[in-house]
């Protein structure tokens, strides 16, 4: 996945009129940058040496996507506590043509013998909103405790879901997203621990309820999802490096396993 977010400064006159025509429910929007990010998934079962169709299993697919986003940001009209708001649209396509199949043999150096099986080619669509409010309790020196809740909902063939996230990060400098700075903040070394608990009600998933207008291979959802981050971030001026573990609780019956994996972020800040 390659993200782009552009600086306050960036952001098109024709952006910034498309977001005085939203309403900005309980803050004041000060702040607006927009986002490109271009992206691939896929998602297998667990036995990737199967050549016939595991049918208890999630089932095989790709996912590639093109997402423009718009973020605002500002104070809020009681408390004046920051806000950050992301609303984002993400298009592209479900099935073989995502080439999911290509990028697991080629980079991940497995050649699952199941990838005949995949959901079938689909047009995708998914329109995703996000608010975090900022919460920052100062410690001393220059560190900080933060606390993040947010809540989000998806809205597509691709994903339909309604959830609710909280976070803790504690750390020395740890970089304030939510500021609406006159000038470009000088960036510093930092360094700080965070970790997040989440979960969502979901109602639709192509990955596990499978094609919408055409027979594939589906399992039954599971209605309740939870979520666990936790990991640390290294800030070098610019660079921000960011490790994390994440837990994944049962998402469809008849699932043996629970997902876990880690993940790197690497973060270049113009």
């Amino acid at each position: 996945m390659l993200r782009y977010l552009s600086s306050d400064a960036a952001t098109p006159e024709w952006l910034k009129s498309f977001s005085h025509r939203i309403p900005d429910w309980g803050f004041e929007s000060q702040g607006w940058k927009f986002g490109l990010e271009v992206g691939q998934q896929m998602y297998t079962p667990e036995d990737l040496d199967a050549v016939e169709l595991v049918k208890d299993d999630q089932p095989y697919a790709g996912w590639f996507y093109w997402a423009m986003s718009l973020q605002r940001r500002g104070p809020t009209n009681t408390r004046h506590l920051p806000v950050m708001e992301t609303l984002r649209v993400d298009l592209g396509m479900v099935g073989p043509i995502s080439q999911a199949e290509h990028t697991q043999k080629v980079w991940h150096g497995r050649d699952p013998r199941g990838w005949h099986n995949q959901l079938g080619n689909e047009p995708g669509l998914a329109l995703r909103y996000d608010r975090t409010y900022l919460l920052r309790v100062p410690l001393f020196d220059h560190f900080v405790l933060d606390g993040l809740p947010t809540t989000e909902w998806a809205l597509g063939n691709v994903d339909i879901h309604l959830g609710i996230k909280a976070t803790l990060r504690c750390g020395y400098n740890v970089p304030n997203e939510f500021e609406v700075p006159a000038l470009k903040t000088r960036k510093k070394f930092g360094a700080y621990m965070f970790a997040s608990l989440a979960g969502r009600a979901v109602a639709h998933s192509i990955f596990l309820d499978g094609n919408t207008w055409k027979e594939s291979h589906r399992v039954e959802r599971e209605p309740l999802v939870g979520y666990a981050v936790a990991g640390a971030s290294l800030v070098l001026g610019p660079v921000e490096i960011i490790g994390s573990n994440n837990y994944v609780s049962h998402e469809f019956r008849g699932q043996r396993l629970s997902d876990s994996y880690g993940s790197v972020t690497i973060l270049y800040k113009f």
